[in-house]
């Protein structure tokens, strides 16, 4: 059958009344859909909204998530850091720097305004795992014959100024390190395995070493890289005389040098890499350790590295001072060692059962305890980095123990014949000088240990102090008989300068006189091994000659110290030390504009 639909009679309506109904139907249905859609587009506003307050709350807190910075994207370079953009790092120096030329600079203060602020080099370390890693270079390479060395420069590398960084530049640097009228011998000596430096392309370098060395790596990769551009000079005394105004690719561009006063660098916003979180740091010259923290409590600094032992311990351990500044302690390779150092031409040191006495008299563990007070601190056994590769930690230090003391000298023919209390050999007393620098407190406390602990097993000790610039020159002439001395460190050390019998004399840095055939050779053989591994162990069986021969007494190293605001977060300890990028200034903490 067929259904017949009757719209006339559905409901008593009629057509007309129907579609009217309809009409106003669609009507109401369009306006619930665009008050839905109205709801929709608010919550969405509320979730970004709520996502930013989250994110900013993450931020006082220090943990918040790697924010992009000035929507600046570079070859794929994203500027991504935790924490806000801006404000000033004020650094505390303890002296004026005397030259910004990366090249012809020895000093260490001016290596903290311009290594890796101002001038970067073609690889660095990682933090952490001690690898090295490209920089300038965007990859390295080299020859299974440890004789060739290939760097391949990035593309997007650029100078402050804007030229770009090539193959040119790198190979004007080295040229002017090895030039001989340039002041940069003691730079120039670790490149005397260079052959020479071949450009292939523009972004292309090869360095083809005389022989190999294990260094070669972190010696050609480690140059500072200046621009031929702006560096090109005419004779090597012009270029001497460029002490300021650096120019380089790095982070930060040279703003001022007020001498006396303070340096101040501020953010290249042009860099091609990272960019930094702060925008200026300025380096403010404060002499004394006392007026520095006073400064710094006034808010004048920010940050103090390498306070005084006894300031450390004194600030680290007061609670109104600690509420506001981070007391960082941390190890990391350049710290270094403190040494007594045994010249082996005086008729004294030249048996080394004297010497392990002269050990033997020192508390070494009383000395971390009541002259650095830091309880860090530890008894190194040699002269590699003591949580570094070439250090064996399976050697242990010496003891405190007189008495052995006593019975090595007996052996070694030092007896008190006369009975006027003073040990004697041949003729000889045992008295001797001990060379140390004058006015300064460690120094002079170490020389009344020593004068104190050696009077108790018979032997007399007259302290000899110089001011600085005579007592480096005698030690350089070996014109003493023993005094004490600090050694900075480093990563992969190379102890051939130090200990190699061939260093001994013609102002040398064998100073003591240190002299084993069988460590020239074990020396010898680890410099030429590229094996890290193999080279390891041959410094392990070095290290374990010199803790026998002691021609050195290893006193302490410690580590790193350093004082900063607390309004500076996400503060890292790497096993390369403390990062100043890495800081941060919340907004609502920073001072400066």
């Amino acid at each position: 059958k067929c259904i017949r639909w009757d719209l006339t009679g559905l409901n008593g309506m009629s057509l007309r009344s129907y579609r009217d109904m309809n009409r106003r139907s669609a009507l109401y249905s369009a306006v619930i859909v665009l008050l839905l859609l109205v709801v929709i587009v608010l919550q969405i506003l509320s979730m970004i909204q709520s996502d930013r307050l989250y994110e900013r709350l993450n931020r006082i807190a220090g943990i918040s998530k790697p924010q992009k910075t000035e929507a600046r994207v570079k070859e794929g370079i994203k500027n991504e850091y935790p924490g806000d953009d801006g404000d000033w790092l004020i650094w505390c120096i303890n002296s004026e720097p005397s030259n910004f030329n990366p090249i012809t600079s020895s000093d260490a203060v001016a290596n903290y305004v311009v290594s890796g602020n101002i001038f970067e080099t073609l690889i660095e370390y990682n933090e952490d795992t001690f690898e090295h890693k490209p920089l300038l270079a965007k990859s390295f390479a080299i020859s299974e014959d440890g004789l060739q060395i290939d760097f391949i420069l990035r593309d997007d590398i650029t100078f402050s100024d804007g030229h770009p960084v090539t193959a040119d530049d790198v190979i004007f640097s080295y040229n002017t390190i090895i030039n001989p009228g340039v002041d940069a011998l003691s730079y120039a000596n670790y490149l005397q395995d260079v052959d020479h430096v071949v450009k292939m392309n523009d972004r292309h370098v090869r360095f083809i070493m005389k022989r190999v060395y294990f260094r070669s790596l972190s010696i050609c990769g480690g140059i500072p890289v200046i621009p031929e551009h702006i560096y090109r000079f005419s004779s090597p005394d012009e270029f001497n005389k460029r002490i300021s105004n650096p120019v380089g690719s790095g982070p930060y561009i040279f703003e001022k040098w007020e001498v006396g006063r303070e340096i101040i660098i501020r953010k290249n916003l042009d860099y091609w890499g990272k960019m930094p979180n702060v925008d200026k740091i300025i380096f403010r010259v404060i002499t004394n350790d006392a007026a520095a923290v006073q400064a710094l409590r006034a808010g004048q600094v920010d940050f103090i590295k390498q306070p005084s032992p006894e300031l450390f311990s004194e600030m680290s351990q007061n609670r109104d001072f600690t509420e506001k500044f981070h007391c960082l302690s941390y190890w990391h390779p350049g710290v270094g060692y403190f040494w007594i150092g045994w010249n082996q031409d005086r008729p004294f040191f030249r048996d080394k059962r004297v010497r392990q006495a002269m050990t033997h008299i020192l508390d070494r563990e009383n000395i971390i305890k009541h002259i650095l007070k830091n309880p860090e601190a530890m008894i190194p056994t040699g002269n590699f980095y003591i949580h570094g590769p070439q250090y064996d930690s399976a050697i242990i230090p010496w003891p405190y123990d007189p008495e052995r003391a006593k019975q090595l000298l007996d052996e070694a023919g030092w007896v008190d014949t006369n009975g006027n209390g003073i040990r004697d050999k041949d003729g000889v007393e045992f008295r001797f000088k001990y060379q140390i620098v004058g006015g300064t407190s460690i120094h002079e406390q170490m020389a009344k240990l020593v004068k104190d602990a050696a009077a108790k097993v018979g032997i007399e000790v007259e302290i000899d102090p110089y001011e600085w610039s005579v007592f480096i020159n005698r030690v350089y002439d070996r014109k003493f008989d023993a005094g004490n001395l600090a050694t900075v460190g480093g990563l992969a050390g190379d102890p051939y300068q130090t200990w190699h019998s061939s260093q001994i004399g013609n102002r040398g840095s064998n100073y003591v006189g240190f002299n084993v055939a069988e460590a020239d050779k074990l020396m010898e053989e680890a410099r030429v091994t590229i094996d890290d591994e193999k080279r390891n162990k041959l410094y392990h069986q070095f290290h374990r000659i010199l803790h026998e021969e002691q021609p050195h007494t290893f006193i302490y190293t410690r580590p790193g110290e350093a004082f900063l605001s607390k309004r500076f977060e996400n503060v890292k300890m790497h096993l390369l030390g403390i990062n100043h990028f890495e800081w941060y200034v919340p907004k609502e903490n920073q001072r400066y504009r």
